[in-house]
């Protein structure tokens, strides 16, 4: 027993050692934000500064740097420093703005708030005094890149924002893919990077979604880039949205030339410090117009029935051979590109041959290659009823139309059933339900009576009836009598 206990002790501080190796490590190394303003007293020649730091993470996205009365915003330049303390990795990112004033004087750097990687952070604010030219310098600053007139350059970009469509004249239901990307040539130099893509992407959207129209959406959280070639030259595509839509109406869709912002960094020429080596901008890219239109579909007595695309049937069933009774399982599957969730099960005849039952339905999608691919199955059970041979085309068939042959479609069964065993008709209508009238019948006597004898008992209850109303008219007449009488007494 004491062997045990010293087990399960044992055990429990274990668990102990790896709760505070794995969990305490992981919260004391969470990411700290800090905004921070440099020094407050400066020379005409010198530059004030505001800095932001992340410790712990990765500076991601940040608000605008504050504005300040008076003074100018100047470069804005990047820091990184990665430390290794006790076997653990601490990582320091920093952002900071400049600013440059033209003369001497006061100058007020009011409170505000700066929303680092979605996180608000806020700082008092400063006062700022402007001195004369200084004379001394930080011997450190020349690594810092501050005592220097640092130029850039713009290094020419060799990219493009497109917004396409694999479609231009679509049919109604026929699917159609809008496609957003960004493409960086493999020869291109300059550096790059997106800028607050999900606002973007949610802005750009409400522009471009067709309406009335379904719409599959592919679902891209992180834009991975895929090589392509365009008129013989080697692209970077970056795809950031992508979604096929099914429209419900012919329809003109028009998508206007849509701006799309990217980072792009200028590059120093003369800095000495490795810090103050790229300054960012903003550049804005806009696509090309795209428009389309939708056909509506050719006349038909289904036409607002039928879906659209371009499938293939195939079908199963566990055997050819049947007798009547039995039950055998089918399962007819609809196959190919289009809108798989407007396909209804197939209308089935009924003709007494065969007991069908309710289907099961299941369905599945493929996003691929710029278009949606599925199937959608049902599967049946079947029972034989009469012998014989049957063509299943007579039962199972599905009319489309097809996107490829630009002309309506039937699919339809290939199989031939053979059924032998006996009739089942008679054995299906004694196990019909015919109701309480006929669980009677057994009860009642079946013995054969005259047509004279039902007069009789006409005669006989057409008498008591007569009777009854008598009665009734001698019942009236008395009661009005006595009430007179009572009358005449009270007077």
């Amino acid at each position: 027993m004491n062997k045990l206990m010293i087990n399960r002790l044992n055990l429990k501080i274990i668990w102990f050692i790896i709760f505070i190796g794995i969990i305490i490590p992981q919260v004391a190394f969470c990411q700290e934000i800090t905004l921070q303003v440099g020094t407050t007293t400066i020379g005409l020649n010198e530059d004030f500064e505001v800095t932001v730091t992340v410790k712990d993470g990765e500076l991601k996205k940040y608000s605008d740097f504050p504005k300040i009365s008076g003074m100018d915003k100047a470069e804005i330049y990047t820091s990184q420093s990665i430390n290794f303390v006790n076997g653990q990795v601490s990582k320091t990112q920093a952002v900071t703005q400049r600013y440059r004033a033209s003369r001497q004087g006061t100058y007020f750097l009011r409170p505000f708030d700066m929303t680092v990687n979605g996180e608000k952070v806020r700082h008092a604010g400063a006062s700022i005094d402007v001195k004369g030219r200084s004379k001394t310098t930080n011997p450190f600053d020349s690594f810092w890149g501050k005592t220097e007139n640092t130029e850039y350059i713009s290094v020419k970009d060799d990219a493009f924002f497109a917004i396409t469509t694999n479609k231009q004249n679509p049919y109604v239901g026929e699917g159609f893919t809008l496609t957003m990307s960004f493409y960086v040539a493999v020869s291109n130099r300059a550096t790059l990077n997106f800028y607050e893509l999900g606002e973007q992407k949610a802005e750009i959207l409400k522009q471009i979604r067709p309406k009335n129209a379904l719409e599959e959406n592919f679902n891209i959280i992180q834009p991975v880039p895929e090589m392509v070639k365009i008129r013989g030259k080697e692209y970077r595509q970056y795809k950031v949205y992508q979604a096929v839509f099914y429209s419900l109406s012919p329809q003109e869709i028009s998508i206007p030339a849509i701006p799309f912002k990217m980072v792009k960094y200028d590059v120093a020429v003369n800095s000495q410090s490795i810090f103050n080596q790229m300054k960012e901008n903003i550049k804005t890219y806009y696509s090309e117009p795209v428009s389309l239109t939708v056909k509506a579909l050719p006349p038909h007595p289904l036409k607002d029935q039928v879906p659209v695309g371009n499938y293939i049937l195939k079908e199963q069933i566990a055997s050819k051979d049947l007798k009547t009774g039995e039950s055998v399982q089918y399962q007819f599957r609809i196959e190919g590109e289009g809108n798989l969730s407007v396909i209804e099960k197939p209308n089935l005849p009924k003709t007494g041959n065969f007991d069908f039952y309710e289907p099961t339905i299941s369905e599945m999608l493929r996003r691929n290659n710029n278009a949606v691919y599925g199937k959608k199955d049902f599967n049946y059970y079947i029972i034989p009823n009469e012998p014989g041979t049957y063509e299943m085309k007579d039962y199972f068939s599905y009319i489309f139309f097809n996107t490829k042959k630009e002309d309506y479609d039937t699919l339809s069964s290939k199989i031939k059933l053979k059924v032998t065993g006996e009739s089942r008709k008679n054995a299906s209508i004694g196990n019909a339900d015919l109701g309480s009238f006929y669980d009677r019948i057994n009860e009642e006597s079946n013995t054969l009576r005259s047509k004279n004898e039902i007069k009789w008992e006409k005669y006989g209850i057409n008498g008591i009836a007569l009777l009854l109303a008598l009665v009734l008219g001698l019942s009236v007449l008395v009661g009005k009598k006595i009430r007179q009488r009572d009358l005449d007494k009270e007077e």
